[in-house]
């Protein structure tokens, strides 16, 4: 598992920008989604491959520019929510000797946290789901094919029976990927590794989901668990929620492995560095 770092400090320097040639979902008919399904389905096995080293996936979403101390990062997200003078905390990889590769940003306090496009889930969860859908399509299939079996004239129904059985059941392993790849799966592989830097214990398993809806009965209710996060101190309850956020109840502690590049010493003149832009 590649190891990703904590990138700690003040946002300078902001540019965020649109891709118009990127493909949004609600720009996406039914004929068109039915046909991205077929090809997705013929590109299986070229994505069981890609999906085993993330450098080959792609993040999509809106791209941003930024400076965090001194370090240079570029990324991409569902939403830029951060602004220049913000404190962040990002996973990012190393590209350069002083640029740098986020796949997640982090609002300490906000308690939220934003992933690009499709990222966030991560596997064990996906293939939960998936394999969900496979199973009842699988079984209604199963059920409809010894109804069958039983109402044929063929009288070898212990055969015939050994037969769906096994088919089925490799029917159900080959759907299972299918859907899985064609809901993002590869870029669950890119979660777990998100997770494990931020320091969940079980981060092939963890729900940003659950956690997610937690928050939002406890932020609701006041819960002191919220207010009593020692890494956190300055959280304040939310008001109104950012719908492309996933919110934390309580901040992990980090890993020993992981590697934090703090920043925060560094805190950039905003002011004259907007100066010499327009200079520019």
């Amino acid at each position: 598992m590649a190891k990703y770092s904590l990138l700690k400090g003040t946002v300078s320097q902001l540019h965020v920008f649109d891709d118009p040639k990127e493909l949004r979902s609600d720009n996406i008919g039914w004929l068109a989604l039915f046909g991205f399904m077929i090809i997705g389905a013929f590109e299986l096995i070229a994505a069981i491959i890609g999906s085993l080293t993330a450098g080959s996936i792609t993040l999509k979403g809106k791209t941003f520019y930024c400076y965090v101390g001194k370090k240079e990062v570029l990324g991409n997200l569902e939403h830029v929510s951060f602004k220049e003078g913000d404190y962040v905390e990002m996973v990012v990889k190393q590209i350069d000797s002083n640029q740098y590769q986020s796949y997640a940003v982090r609002m300490p306090q906000y308690h939220a946290l934003y992933f690009p496009r499709s990222v966030g889930v991560p596997t064990l969860l996906q293939l939960k789901v998936s394999a969900i859908i496979s199973g009842v399509l699988c079984l209604l299939t199963y059920i409809i094919s010894l109804i069958l079996i039983f109402i044929s004239i063929e009288r070898d129904y212990i055969n015939n029976f050994i037969i769906i059985t096994l088919s089925n059941f490799s029917m159900f392993l080959i759907v299972s990927l299918i859907f899985f790849f064609l809901a993002g799966g590869r870029y669950s592989f890119i979660s777990n590794r998100i997770f494990a830097t931020l320091g969940y214990p079980k981060p092939w398993l963890h729900s940003s989901v659950e956690e997610h809806d937690r928050f939002k009965k406890l932020n609701r209710s006041g819960d002191p668990e919220l207010y009593d996060d020692p890494q956190t101190p300055e959280f304040e309850r939310i008001k109104k929620l950012d719908p492309d956020a996933c919110y934390y109840c309580r901040t992990p502690n980090l890993p020993d492995w992981v590697e934090v590049i703090d920043e925060r010493e560094y805190t950039p003149n905003l002011k004259d560095q907007k100066e010499l832009s327009i200079q520019d």
